[in-house]
């Protein structure tokens, strides 16, 4: 990956958020998946795994180093993102606006608006794949869910959910939006 450690150690060394090129993380993603389609045998096999290693390591370096400076950048250098780094940031401003309604709901003693936050997130729905079949569930919100087999993919109450994923029975799938 021609360049990556230079983009890496100049955005490093820098106060503000550079402009790179705005394809570079589906490159580097384009570039990882051709060396792990690559077969090979022995010493090149391992060089390709610490290729894939080392490319990997310096892309998170990069995003962190970028979004750290993003969460205290003005708007002027926040052109500089990309949209990779930017939908990380929407995530962290949604999580300040949460924050920020449950302290303000909590201070002015809206009883009734916490309960309405608590049974939202209690209440909704993740998307699971289910590691071993199950037998039917009732749900958190009292509605029938399954029978599952083994790698069914189900959209299911967040509770159940948590509780499936701590026993081994489902992972979580992330779908974006």
């Amino acid at each position: 990956m021609d360049g990556l450690h230079g983009t890496v150690t100049r955005e490093a060394e820098s106060d503000t958020i550079l402009e790179i090129d705005v394809n570079t993380y589906r490159r580097i993603s384009e570039f990882v998946g051709q060396l792990k389609r690559q077969e090979f045998d022995g010493v090149e096999n391992e060089i390709r795994d610490s290729m894939v290693k080392t490319i990997t390591e310096l892309t998170e370096i990069l995003i962190r180093t970028r979004l750290e400076k993003g969460f205290r950048a003005d708007d002027l250098e926040l052109r500089n993102l990309l949209d990779e780094e930017e939908y990380v940031l929407d995530a962290e401003e949604e999580k300040r606006q949460r924050m920020k309604q449950v302290v303000d709901a909590t201070s002015r003693g809206r009883t009734v608006l916490l309960e309405h936050i608590s049974q939202l997130h209690k209440n909704r729905k993740v998307v699971v794949r289910f590691v071993h079949g199950i037998d039917a569930l009732t749900g958190a919100d009292y509605s029938p869910y399954g029978p599952f087999r083994e790698e069914d993919v189900a959209t299911i109450p967040y509770d159940n959910a948590r509780a499936l994923v701590a026993q081994g029975s489902a992972v979580r799938v992330n779908w974006i939006d």
